[in-house]
């Protein structure tokens, strides 16, 4: 039975790695070397974008994960087998209309013994998901579990934490890039579940998870977001180590942070939108040339373009899920729709090249309306620039972000 659930969990693993390695145009991982072998591990990681974070921790490295989610993606009796076959777990929360302590007994006793057979936990201590890059205040359950797992009878007698950061240039964006950095592990052995300890390991694994993660200091997040990421690239790699630190090299400089972001929010509130960079005459003429191939992609992948499209503007409350839900339909609607394609123009021709044609053609057009897609956008707004009023504001906003950015050699 072992085998069978070993076999269908790294098959999907499998596939989704590759999913995401077409969804993402880079995906980055450091740290690697930070993930000890052999040794039971609970990883813990920032949560800035829904479910498509665990898919890039656990396809970022080979253990057999197991991982804790809320309850109440289990309401479904098909989700909750599939989710359960591939060793997810139901966390609980006061809102899930339960004990959180008494509910969570049981599932912290399934991450106690899957530890002692060496296999790793993935969780989310912040017990949030927000798009915002900044510091939270960590839940007390990976502290509960890991101090648990060492003092669980026939259980490990060492846990290794390892923090994880995931770092994205564009948190709902097809083509975008995304940093994974794995942190130094956290050991811990056998001691006594106290509140001394608790608290202990609570703040070394809040100072390990602030090293891996772009971690802006929250009560100033929206002046210190508008400096560094006004004019982010959508394929700039998020680096949080540099960020953080000359991040803090405006701790004290609050009153000049703020006011880069009220001049922001006065050019928003005129119409522009951020990120922004202007385009160039280069980028519109690749904007041009990318229209043929971009309408290809538009025509021939419109039977899962359009109702991807419709679910996330209709029906998608948190703007969070926008990339899990796009890469999950995309996953599945994309391989059956291609597949489908290869399969008539097969039948139609019997030619293995044309085949393999009709295969790469809807992807390779796909990621054309994509870029043609964003360098519009980026071209309408940059005709926004035109107007006698908004075009010396932006240039005030830009040249007082570059002040601050030189003097702290950014």
């Amino acid at each position: 039975m072992i085998v069978i659930k070993y076999l269908w969990y790294y098959t999907m693993w499998t596939l989704v790695r590759i999913g995401l390695h077409l969804y993402f145009s880079k995906i980055k991982v450091t740290g690697r070397h930070n993930i000890p072998k052999n040794t039971p591990i609970i990883f813990g990681s920032n949560h800035e974008n829904a479910f498509i974070d665990a898919l890039l921790i656990t396809t970022s490295n080979t253990r057999f994960d197991h991982y804790l989610v809320r309850a109440g993606v289990f309401g479904n009796p098909i989700a909750k087998a599939l989710l359960n076959s591939l060793n997810l777990m139901p966390v609980y929360r006061a809102q899930d209309g339960v004990n959180p302590l008494e509910a969570n007994k049981q599932i912290f006793r399934a991450c106690f013994e899957a530890l002692a057979k060496k296999y790793s936990v993935m969780l989310f201590p912040e017990g949030e998901h927000n798009m915002r890059r900044h510091r939270r205040v960590l839940k007390k359950g990976i502290t509960r579990i890991a101090l648990g797992a060492v003092n669980f009878e026939g259980g490990t007698k060492e846990v290794s934490v390892v923090p994880v950061g995931v770092n994205y240039s564009d948190h709902t964006g097809f083509r975008s890039t995304v940093h994974i950095v794995f942190g130094e592990p956290i050991v811990v052995k056998e001691q006594e579940e106290n509140a001394k300890n608790y608290n202990k390991l609570t703040s070394e694994i809040t100072e390990g998870l602030s090293l891996v993660h772009v971690s802006l200091d929250r009560n100033a997040y929206l002046g210190l977001d508008a400096i560094f990421f006004h004019d982010l690239d959508s394929h700039q790699l998020i680096e949080p180590e540099k960020i953080n630190h000359k991040s803090a090299a405006l701790e004290n400089r609050l009153d000049e942070v703020n006011e880069v972001y009220d001049e922001k929010k006065e050019l928003e509130e005129a119409g522009l939108s951020f990120p922004f960079r202007s385009i160039s005459n280069g980028g519109k003429l690749k904007m041009l040339l990318l229209v043929p191939l971009a309408l290809i992609g538009l025509l021939i992948n419109l039977p899962v373009l359009l109702p991807v499209h419709w679910f996330v503007k209709t029906k998608i409350k948190e703007v969070e899920f926008v990339a899990s839900l796009k890469f999950g339909f995309a996953l599945l609607g994309f391989c059956v729709w291609w597949w489908l394609l290869a399969s008539w123009i097969w039948d139609y021709s019997s030619r293995w090249e044309l085949v393999i044609i009709g295969t790469l053609l809807p992807f390779i057009s796909l990621v054309s309306l994509n870029g043609f897609l964003r360098k519009w956008k980026r071209f309408q707004t940059t005709r926004m620039l035109s107007n006698e009023n908004l075009q010396p504001k932006y240039d005030a906003f830009v040249e007082r972000v570059n002040l601050i950015r030189n003097s702290i050699s950014f």
